[in-house]
């Protein structure tokens, strides 16, 4: 009995060291990890990372309402070339794209049977001619009754009259270039039978100009008069090349409103147009109208838009540190598309955050990248990191 009792002491005695021993342990481990806690919350806060932003610098301008509409491109002397008379086609001198010189035989139809005609009639003009001279020169004013003399002279006319006939009808069948031009397409071919006003093809000037007729609402233009500027947006073509949006004049206002649309056609002229510019190609025209409106200019990627209306974020100075700062703004217009319209909200002369303002939020600490003027944004890619102010 002795020896059993000795036996499950030592058992109850082993595990209580056991116990004991991962309770140290345990006690140990979770002291460690309170120690790591306290020197954790005692450490100071991690230094805040910039925002790597562009901006730009509002500017105060004034500036007037703007309307676009689409112009249609004209050449100032363009037509549809078609016969006259009917006829075969004896001869094209002509070649798709060329330009011809005014005057220059286009389509020869056949004039074989006027010709024939043109040369008798030639033969009796020249008999009627001769005939009248004989009377004419005769002495005696008796010789001859008056009612031959009349008849000679009738006779005359009439042959005259067959003579400028036939040349028109054989003029009618030559076709001319009317002014220097380009040719269009045709399908013509020799032996061509053409019926009366048959197309041929078209002829567009190469006048060094084109105009573009466009259409406003009469009270805008009202607001226009002769030589009034007006711009052109011609897309996204290369500076190198020609510029985007070129100032052109008004040359011409209708007198009189559409019946139906209640709008009245304008005429403006571009000298010297881009080589890509043709005939019947679609422009969008800017128009300026009404009194000058003070507004301040900022670079449209500076807009953010939300439910509950549009905002910029400033870069102000706080503490030291340049931070932004959120702002609601009333946009009162787009400018040229590049660029936005603050009527309210925003001075001239505050710092904007023109490029990643998607990154930013209302305080953040910002690394900024002065524009040279509204609306240039530089490319952030190679913005040197090392540049980048630290956290105060």
């Amino acid at each position: 009995m002795k020896w059993q009792w000795l036996n499950a002491a030592s058992w109850w005695l082993g595990g209580l060291l056991i116990i004991g021993a991962t309770v140290a342990v345990l006690a140990a481990i979770g002291l460690a990890k309170y120690r790591q806690i306290q020197t954790a919350m005692a450490a100071p806060p991690p230094p805040e990372a910039p925002v790597a932003v562009g901006l730009a610098t509002a500017e105060a301008i004034k500036f007037r309402q703007t309307s676009v509409v689409v112009g249609t491109v004209l050449a100032p002397r363009f037509i549809q070339l078609r016969t006259e008379l009917p006829g075969i086609v004896t001869a094209v001198s002509m070649e798709p794209g060329q330009v011809v010189p005014k005057d220059q035989v286009l389509v020869q139809l056949d004039v074989r049977s006027e010709a024939a005609e043109l040369k008798s009639a030639m033969a009796d003009l020249k008999f009627a001619e001769a005939e009248v001279n004989r009377i004419r020169s005769i002495a005696s004013p008796n010789a001859i009754s008056a009612q031959e003399k009349e008849r000679a002279e009738a006779n005359l006319s009439r042959a005259e009259a067959e003579v400028d006939r036939l040349s028109v009808m054989i003029d009618r069948k030559t076709i001319r270039a009317p002014f220097e031009a380009r040719v269009g397409l045709h399908q013509l071919h020799i032996g061509q039978y053409l019926e009366a006003g048959a197309p041929i093809t078209s002829l567009e000037g190469t006048d060094p100009f084109f105009e573009i007729d466009f259409s406003v609402p009469k009270h805008i233009a009202e607001s226009l008069k002769i030589g009034d500027r007006v711009r052109l947006n011609l897309g996204t073509n290369s500076a190198a090349v020609t510029p985007s949006v070129i100032e052109v004049p008004v040359v011409a206002l209708d007198g009189r409103a559409d019946a139906i649309s209640r709008t009245m056609l304008v005429r403006a002229r571009i000298d010297n147009p881009p080589a890509t510019m043709r005939p019947n190609d679609s422009v969008r025209v800017v128009v300026e109208y009404g009194d000058l409106i003070s507004a301040v200019a900022v670079p449209a990627t500076a807009v953010r838009s939300a439910p509950t209306g549009r905002s910029v974020f400033l870069a102000v100075e706080r503490e030291g540190a340049l931070r932004a700062e959120v702002r609601n703004v009333v946009v009162i217009g787009t400018g040229d598309g590049t660029r936005a319209w603050i009527g309210a909200g925003l001075a001239g002369g505050e710092q904007v955050v023109a490029e990643g303002s998607f990154k930013v939020r209302d305080g953040a600490l910002l690394a900024p990248v002065a524009l040279d003027r509204v609306g240039s944004t530089p490319s952030l890619d190679h913005l040197d990191q090392s540049s980048l102010p630290e956290s105060p």
